[in-house]
């Protein structure tokens, strides 16, 4: 008989790292002879076409479609567990999520492996700066100042209580034993393939307004992830024509802060949004580098995209996940911790370099689908 494997998540509201890795797992799992399946508390009915080819299971209902209320309500409702009852395995990507997991566990005897990102944003060293981008984000935030003791031991109660663990890299694995004090097996996020070197070549860019020698910044453009520093590091720098592009979904009030900023040190740049894969690629591949500037990133995937297409990375000395990809000198640079000179040092330092970009590809190896979706089979198999 075919086993069934469960992958759950609080909502499918925007296409980011967690899900990513989910469609990784997935498709690993598929591969394997698994029947797969997604299970989210609220979905985004304009992202199901990503999933077609697996089934989709949005397991709270409300009478109001709203992201917020179907989390809570999941964490109420008993009557979801029966959703669940024939699963052979859960591998679940969050709190309160891990609650359900555990429900099922309960009732039916179903194993659950928590996938561990990271501990909960809004009860763990939380910033404002991460509360401000969304609705969602300043409730969890308000939520974890009123009730923060109360469900960080709801929060470990849950994780002390699944089977196993899969932890996204060495830093995470490290947080976590302090926080949490479990071990885990760390089965790092992968290249997703359409990230490769590619001839450079302005065509296809062209048409964005990019004409000259570029650097590139990559990634959700809201203020946790403080492409302000970028600008400002940039203002330091030795060449002052140099173009500055910014790709990626955006926050409106950060974006004008950030036009702010340009103007103000009359830096020659364009924020472009959210742009399609392949032009992402593209821009990857043609730009002189690629800066990360948010702190304590816990992994990363701009870097090892960006290395996947050639292009060298800078980001910070901090201790987090960029240190576990960026190898100084040979794929990238590594700044002072949110040192504004040292970063613009380390770009002008960067630009002048000879890289290889077939030997900035070989440097990240270890980070394809292939070597990693070995050790998740393995990690399931202990399971099923």
């Amino acid at each position: 008989m075919v086993k069934k494997i469960i992958l759950m998540y609080d909502f499918l509201s925007e296409l980011g790292g967690v899900e990513r890795i989910m469609l990784f797992q997935a498709n690993t799992l598929k591969k394997a002879g698994y029947k797969v399946s997604f299970a989210f508390a609220y979905i985004n009915p304009n992202l199901k076409e990503r999933y077609s080819n697996f089934d989709l299971i949005e397991y709270s209902k409300f009478p109001i479609k709203n992201e917020t209320l179907q989390i809570l309500s999941s964490i109420t409702k008993d009557s979801i567990c029966k959703k669940f009852k024939d699963a052979d395995l859960i591998i679940c990507h969050s709190f309160p999520a891990s609650y359900l997991a555990y429900r099922i566990k309960k009732m039916y005897k179903i194993p659950y492996i928590l996938h561990l990102h990271h501990p909960p944003q809004f009860l763990y060293n939380v910033e404002t700066d991460w509360a401000k981008s969304s609705f969602k984000r300043k409730f969890s935030f308000l939520a974890g100042k009123i009730f923060g003791n109360s469900l960080r031991r709801f929060d470990r109660f849950c994780v002390k209580n699944a089977d196993g663990y899969i932890l996204e890299c060495q830093t995470v694995r490290r947080i976590i034993k302090e926080t949490y004090n479990v071990e885990g097996e760390v089965i790092y996020p992968t290249i997703d393939k359409n990230f490769k070197l590619l001839k450079k070549s302005m065509k296809g860019i062209e048409k964005l307004g990019i004409k000259n020698d570029y650097i590139l910044g990559s990634g959700r453009i809201i203020k946790q992830k403080r492409f302000d520093y970028f600008i400002k590091a940039v203002s330091k720098i030795k060449n002052k024509n140099i173009l500055i592009v910014l790709a990626g979904k955006y926050d409106l009030k950060e974006k004008d802060e950030l036009e702010n900023l340009i103007r103000k040190y009359k830096i020659n740049a364009l924020i472009l949004g959210p742009v399609p894969i392949k032009e992402l690629v593209q821009l990857y591949n043609n730009a002189e580098l690629c800066v990360l500037t948010c702190p304590k990133e816990w992994f990363g995937l701009v870097p090892i995209e960006s290395m996947a297409c050639g292009c060298p990375v800078i980001s910070w000395k901090d201790n987090f996940g960029p240190q576990e990809s960026i190898i100084e000198g040979k794929n990238g640079l590594l700044a002072k911790p949110y040192s504004i000179d040292d970063l613009a040092r380390n770009i002008d330092k960067a630009i002048n370099m000879d890289w290889k970009r077939e030997n900035i590809v070989k440097s990240i190896d270890k980070f394809k689908e292939e070597k990693q979706s070995k050790k998740l089979i393995k990690v399931v198999k202990r399971f099923i």
